[in-house]
């Protein structure tokens, strides 16, 4: 299986203390607006949220959660309509054998106000994994368990006040799904496959498989808020490509995104806004005091100059 390294950020990030939208290229879909002016871009600095303009420039905090050094933030999603977001929460208190662990999914308005719990994960050998806020307001998110010496990857879905809890059957290795819910996306041996949600009796069937055998590490994927589009990063030698696979046409093209990396480790962490076309990618690694973002155009593969982020903990940017 190729390399998925989001946990790797989580867990480096704790140690040197001690991560759309639905709606089509030109039209939005029903009180589903997109956003065609100035990215709004959020950062997620270990366990706070802020925002940022798209020269990385006047840092603004809209949530904190730090309470220690073992407090940080996972998998973050805003809204289809750009007016609340949810993210994972992670606590750790207390000294073992009475350590607290506190692992939730939780809701905010945009500007960080109204604060609220949805899902709380009580099994200590689970962690939280990706999240995603659809279009109809359900919210799907997987969690992994290491119960055992066992691993199990599990897909839920909740409402958007975390009642009506139930199982998804997805299909293994789950990375993102269409903020419609219409199609999944899965990591391979070989590279990444689309599930087609309605394709076997209203279950996930396959529809598509996109090879990157050459991807020494593939990170990660989204679907475009559209649902038309699935951009894939990758690394391949001293570069980071993304394959962009036009889910109608069962087609794709790679991009060139950064160039002239360094032979030491790295950790990239791509978002797509909700026009669609931009795109946010950060890096980080043994050759960058402190990460680096670029923003991009997906259809025309234009690459903007990157800006340095504030601080050595960030390694995701989102984009709305």
């Amino acid at each position: 299986m190729k390399k998925i390294s989001t946990l790797f950020k989580i867990c480096f990030s704790v140690f040197i203390l001690s991560i759309a939208s639905c709606s089509s290229d030109d039209n939005s879909g029903p009180n589903e607006p997109i956003n065609t002016a100035e990215l709004k871009l959020f950062v997620i600095d270990t366990a706070k949220v802020n925002t940022i303009t798209m020269t990385g420039t006047n840092e603004q905090n809209v949530l904190n959660k730090s309470v220690n050094s073992s407090s940080y933030i996972g998998d973050f999603c805003i809204s289809p309509d750009g007016a609340k977001f949810i993210y994972v929460n992670h606590q750790m208190t207390g000294v073992v054998p009475n350590l607290v662990s506190v692992r939730e999914i939780r809701k905010a308005n945009i500007d960080g106000s109204n604060d609220v719990l949805l899902y709380a994960e009580t099994q200590n050998q689970t962690e939280i994994q990706k999240i995603k806020y659809c279009s109809d307001g359900k919210i799907i998110f997987s969690t992994l368990n290491y119960q055992g010496g066992t691993v199990g990857l599990k897909v839920q879905m909740m409402n958007e006040d975390g009642t009506g809890l139930a199982d998804v059957q997805y299909g293994p290795n789950f990375i993102d799904v269409t903020a419609d819910r219409g199609y999944y996306l899965i990591n391979t041996d070989t590279g990444v496959q689309i599930l087609d949600a309605d394709a076997d009796n209203g279950a996930p069937g396959f529809y598509y498989s996109e090879n990157i055998a050459t991807a020494e590490s593939i990170e990660d994927g989204v679907f475009t808020s559209d649902a038309k589009t699935a951009v894939i990063p990758y690394k391949e030698g001293n570069m980071i490509k993304a394959k962009v696979i036009d889910i109608v046409a069962k087609t794709s093209t790679t991009i060139d995104l950064i160039s002239g990396l360094g032979t030491g480790w790295i950790s990239y962490h791509l978002e797509m806004s909700s026009d669609s076309k931009r795109g946010v990618i950060t890096i980080s690694g043994s050759d960058y005091i402190k990460s680096k973002t670029y923003v991009f155009d997906v259809k025309t593969g234009v690459v903007n100059a990157p800006f340095e982020n504030n601080d050595e903990n960030i390694f995701d940017v989102y984009a709305w």
